[in-house]
């Protein structure tokens, strides 16, 4: 899977036909051949952008700063990416007049080891579901597969699970590298920011470690897409995807198979209702 040079020729004619201000891809670290995001001004730096299995981020995360609000923009996106593009623009966080967007038909990205990543051999929407242009050819959509670690997760007792997730919340450093670093956590200001929490104590501790991770995954449910662009960025390599996957499955199984960002116009599984929803949790 490599389509640095179409990416190139697309950025290129963007540029030469004034349609964009800023193209938002991939380039190389400089150090070896892992890629890092790159904001994209003029046409001579174009020759910069490639695009192969070692695209991990997801870009749609950069619709949300300065650099690009209010400016048009080229951006492309890969299955995941455009699932959490899709929740943007129906959140009203982007206006779809301002993007041009490269899809991808993904075929899976790989860590440092070159294995491919959980999230791609779990995928359900490989490719792009919002673009002007795809790349590759698009696959059929797949059957719906519990995370094997959620499957691992429910089989343990509540008490394993309790004494597993203390050691999680244990490592948390409250960075916020994983709010920041999460396409759909686009508020200016955050309850659980460290400098500037709200609702929960901003200390550096176990509990509220637990009381934040727990409410940033609680306000993603139904909207994460699984790109782990919040792992990818924790110093602290915490297993962030068991929160979100748990919740998916509870959603998809409660809400008529709901997944976040497929379908246009579809908003979170939370900000809907259907007479089908099985309201057992009520009372």
């Amino acid at each position: 899977m490599d389509y640095t040079k179409q990416i190139q020729e697309i950025a290129t004619r963007l540029f030469a036909e004034d349609k964009i201000d800023v193209f938002v891809g991939y380039r190389l670290t400089g150090f070896d051949d892992n890629q890092v995001p790159a904001l994209i001004r003029e046409s001579k730096d174009v020759p910069l952008l490639v695009f192969n299995q070692k695209s991990v981020f997801n870009l749609s995360n950069y619709l949300k700063n300065d650099h690009t609000r209010n400016k048009r923009v080229g951006l492309v996106v890969k299955g995941c990416d455009s699932r959490s593009l899709n929740l943007l623009l129906t959140e009203s966080q982007v206006k779809r007049e301002k993007l041009y967007v490269v899809g991808i038909a993904c075929e899976g990205v790989v860590d440092d080891a070159g294995q491919k990543m959980q999230n791609c051999l779990e995928c359900m929407v490989p490719a792009a579901v919002v673009y002007d242009e795809l790349l590759g050819e698009a696959n059929m959509e797949r059957r719906f597969i519990i995370n094997a670690d959620i499957q691992d997760m429910a089989a343990k007792e509540l008490v394993q699970r309790r004494e597993y997730f203390e050691e999680v919340f244990e490592n948390c450093i409250r960075c916020n590298a994983c709010r920041h670093s999460c396409p759909l956590c686009y508020c200016a200001k955050c309850c659980i920011d460290q400098e500037t929490a709200t609702l929960y104590n901003g200390a550096n501790t176990t509990s509220s470690a637990f009381h934040a991770l727990m409410t940033w995954s609680l306000h993603l449910a139904g909207r994460c897409v699984d790109c782990r662009n919040c792992e990818k960025a924790c110093p602290s390599h915490l297993p962030l995807h068991l929160f979100h996957k748990w919740n998916e499955r509870v959603i998809y199984e409660n809400f008529q198979e709901h997944l976040a960002g497929v379908h246009e116009g579809d908003r979170g599984a939370f900000y809907k209702y259907s007479m089908q929803d099985p309201d057992d949790f009520i009372m």
